[in-house]
């Protein structure tokens, strides 16, 4: 994807190292605070991402504004959310952040997408330096709320972008893997050393771009449940998981033979449609 440059090249702002010791603060790792360190990789991100002009954007976890200011320069509006609300006064403080951002104290993981999205009048394009702890919980709640959102760009650790980019066969393909590529199309935009952080974590990171498709997912729910069994023991054969959803071993096994599926194969050797050919058959047959 091309580069597209920002309407205007960013005036100097503070590093996250130089907030940081100005304040005489300390990133805490309770939080999983890992900042981005140079206002250059923040411009690059959003030069990437290919965010359209004039469009309201969204923010989970503003850190000390690196990012945000980016955004600033080429959104109509930035809302940004932060838990730290030490990091939040920092801020207001150092006021380097346009009129154009307004900064919300608040838990990522307690946003209702819906309403959010019906505040603002579109749908949601989400960008984050997401804390590595909490990035899977979180992109299951989004991707339940996938109705409500456009698209989302996020910094992950290095471990858990192969794992929404995996595919079968792949040792981290699993649920999260197969609902994105039913739901969503995902890309990596670039790896990001250590070195781009601030304090530097000890793995690297991605950033990853997911928009989301706007076709309805059939028998979504027990989808969820086929998906949840299947990988439950991913050394087992995928028809001992299966069991799991009160089916005997015949029944286990003549379910995956009724829909070309080997009774021996495991469920990190098929392909995300039959998890959903899968679910279209339990939820016909009771």
């Amino acid at each position: 994807m091309p580069e597209q440059p920002l309407k205007n090249s960013p005036s100097k702002i503070p590093s996250a190292r130089e907030l940081l010791r100005r304040y005489d603060l300390k990133a805490k790792k309770s939080l999983g605070q890992n900042f981005l360190a140079d206002p250059r990789i923040a411009q690059k991100i959003v030069a990437l991402s290919g965010l359209p002009e004039e469009k309201i954007v969204v923010e989970l976890g503003v850190g000390l504004g690196t990012l945000t200011y980016a955004l600033a320069q080429k959104a109509q509006k930035v809302i940004g959310f932060e838990l730290d609300q030490n990091l939040i006064e920092i801020l207001e403080k150092e006021s380097f952040l346009t009129p154009t951002v307004e900064i919300r104290h608040g838990d990522i993981l307690k946003l209702d997408y819906h309403a959010l999205s019906e505040e603002i009048g579109q749908k949601l394009i989400l960008f984050g330096n997401l804390p590595y702890y909490l990035s899977s919980r979180l992109l299951w709640e989004l991707i339940q709320s996938r109705k409500n959102i456009d698209f989302c760009v996020f910094m992950f650790q290095k471990e858990v972008a192969e794992r929404l980019l995996a595919r079968p066969g792949h040792k981290n393909y699993g649920p999260l893997s197969i609902l994105l590529a039913l739901t969503a199309e995902t890309e990596k935009l670039m790896d990001l050393s250590p070195g781009c952080f601030y304090p530097p974590p000890e793995v690297r990171s991605s950033l990853i771009k997911i928009k989301f498709l706007n076709d309805s997912l059939p028998n979504e729910k027990k989808l969820l449940q086929v998906l949840k069994a299947s990988f439950a023991n991913r050394r087992k054969k995928l028809a001992t998981n299966l069991r799991a959803l009160d089916l005997s071993k015949d029944e286990a096994r003549n379910l995956l033979e009724e829909i070309d599926i080997s009774p021996d194969a495991r469920a990190e050797e098929l392909p995300p449609e039959k998890f959903l050919a899968l679910a279209e058959k339990l939820s016909k047959d009771g």
